[in-house]
């Protein structure tokens, strides 16, 4: 409550949203501020016991109340993920920690995907199978794979821990929200 004569801003209900409501195979925290992507299953994260990680609030520029609740875990709690420390094109000056979630998420989805284009994301294969067809091995080709995933990127400005000491030196894993400004 606020003092008197003051305005009281009133915290909305957050909603059920986050990791364990969305539907991806793999999640990717692309992290500016300490120049680290991190990779890992989405089921790996689920597995966890989050209940003995600290939960904390998050805000979106401009909103005065948390619009968004989630675990602080650290990411080598998280079996098999994958850091990636891509130093070649300067990716994260392209980011600005005070823009919109929108836009940095926008720009977090555009690293992806010059790491997929290029070759330098990980992709786990549930099955790999040698090519039991004569006519594919006299082709010269041992294994046939396939596959399609579903891959949930957030921009999760500062987590890790950069060489310089900078970051979180954890993930934000989200499982409440509020859009109170109806950013996508």
């Amino acid at each position: 409550m606020g003092a008197v004569g003051e305005p009281s801003i009133a915290q909305p209900r957050l909603y059920d949203y986050g990791i364990q409501t969305e539907n991806s195979d793999i999640r990717c925290h692309v992290a500016p501020g300490t120049r680290l992507i991190f990779v890992f299953q989405t089921a790996s994260a689920l597995a966890l016991d989050l209940a003995k990680y600290k939960k904390v609030p998050a805000y979106q520029p401009g909103v005065q109340y948390p619009t968004a609740e989630g675990y602080l875990v650290p990411p080598s709690d998280i079996p098999d993920i994958r850091v990636l420390r891509w130093n070649s094109n300067g990716w994260w000056s392209g980011f600005d920690e005070k823009a919109s979630t929108s836009d940095k998420g926008a720009k977090a989805v555009a690293v992806v995907s010059t790491l997929l284009r290029s070759g330098r994301f990980p992709l786990w294969l549930s099955v790999a199978q040698e090519s039991g067809r004569l006519e594919v091995q006299r082709g010269g080709t041992d294994i046939l794979l396939w596959g399609r995933w579903k891959i949930q990127v957030k921009c999760d400005f500062w987590a890790g821990k950069a060489s310089d000491g900078s970051g979180t030196g954890n993930l934000f894993l989200q499982v409440a929200e509020l859009n109170p400004l109806r950013r996508t």
